[in-house]
């Protein structure tokens, strides 16, 4: 990745976005050693305008994949940026990137993991909206994000889960969301 790219990523500047793209867009596919584009390092500081001018000028960023299997969408959520994640997740309806949603990192996290772990509350209902597929995902781990939820006490996200008839219910250790309720002290 060009250094100045990179710099510009990190500070969040438009300008000096503005002006290397201006140059040539295709800057903007650069990559660091871990593989993160320029999308990828402003999400991790949640530069919300410089994020959403980068996808102005290339929105196939949006769909970019680290070597840690994760889209700027898990960075911004990861690393704690709800609304960054939320115009993230808008964007990617609008373009009809569903798949991309639903791509998990390497761990096996998808974004519906990130969320619930990191206790956005309001972004995982959010997701549960989006698509059913989420609540499906299981990580390396065997953790389902409704086993991550009651775990975690998020109740509105767990009932919200549950609701969901095809919401994986399996923790780890061959535990399921109702051992972890026992285990919280909340169970049903």
């Amino acid at each position: 990745m060009d250094k100045l790219l990179l710099r510009a990523a990190m500070l969040g500047s438009v300008r000096e976005l503005n002006e290397l793209a201006q140059q040539n867009t295709e800057i903007l596919l650069g990559t660091t050693l871990r593989g993160s584009t320029c999308l990828h390092i402003s999400s991790d500081f949640g530069h919300q305008e410089f994020s959403m001018s980068v996808l102005a000028i290339n929105q196939s960023l949006l769909s970019s994949i680290n070597l840690d299997g994760e889209t700027p969408l898990i960075v911004a959520v990861r690393t704690g940026h709800v609304s960054l994640a939320s115009a993230m997740l808008e964007m990617c309806h609008q373009l009809e990137l569903s798949n991309m949603i639903l791509k998990p990192d390497n761990n096996g996290d998808n974004v519906l993991h990130h969320a619930i772990r990191n206790g956005h509350s309001d972004l995982a209902l959010k997701l549960t909206a989006v698509g059913h597929g989420l609540s499906k995902g299981v990580n390396k781990y065997n953790e389902s994000p409704l086993y991550i939820a009651v775990l975690s006490g998020l109740n509105d996200v767990s009932e919200k889960l549950l609701e969901i008839l095809i919401s994986s219910h399996v923790g780890i250790n061959n535990r399921n969301a109702l051992h972890a309720a026992v285990t919280k002290g909340n169970p049903g």
